[in-house]
């Protein structure tokens, strides 16, 4: 058992090399988007705020699930990484089974799709970008169901 406060240390340690230099639609540093994610968890929960800070490493960054196992992240961690994590291939139906399967994948991406769907955070705001936040708000809606019946 590592000490209180060490695995999330190097979670966000990971996180800022990984996303160095990388930047959001609205043109911000991207690891502030992993930060908010994890902040509006709003649980004392360490695995769960890793799994908020690191859920787009391996989807969008070069970091590997053998790289997390190395750095001695949780199962718990690394699975729920995994779950949200948008495989190629994988249909957006797939993609959102494999979340729904796992408890700290639901809250994690509710956080998520509500950062994502913040209109504020886009430069201009086109056909598509509506588009896309009407599909982000419907997976929410799925997930916000999903989250009610488990508390």
């Amino acid at each position: 058992m590592q000490p209180k406060g060490l695995m999330l240390s190097k979670m966000l340690s990971l996180v800022v090399e990984a996303f160095a230099g990388v930047y959001d639609k609205g043109g911000r540093p991207y690891v502030l988007h992993c930060l908010q994610v994890m902040m509006w968890l709003d649980e004392d929960d360490e695995e769960l705020q890793c799994i908020g800070l690191g859920h787009d490493l391996l989807e969008d960054t070069s970091v590997t699930e053998a790289r997390l196992i190395e750095l001695g992240f949780s199962r718990r961690v690394i699975d729920g990484i995994k779950a949200l994590t948008k495989v190629q291939g994988e249909t957006y139906e797939e993609y959102k089974a494999k979340v729904k399967a796992n408890r700290d994948a639901v809250k994690v991406k509710m956080k998520d799709l509500r950062h994502n769907s913040d209109i504020r955070r886009l430069k201009g705001l086109r056909a598509k970008d509506i588009e896309r936040v009407a599909r982000y708000h419907a997976f929410y809606v799925e997930l916000a169901a999903i989250d009610k019946v488990a508390a």
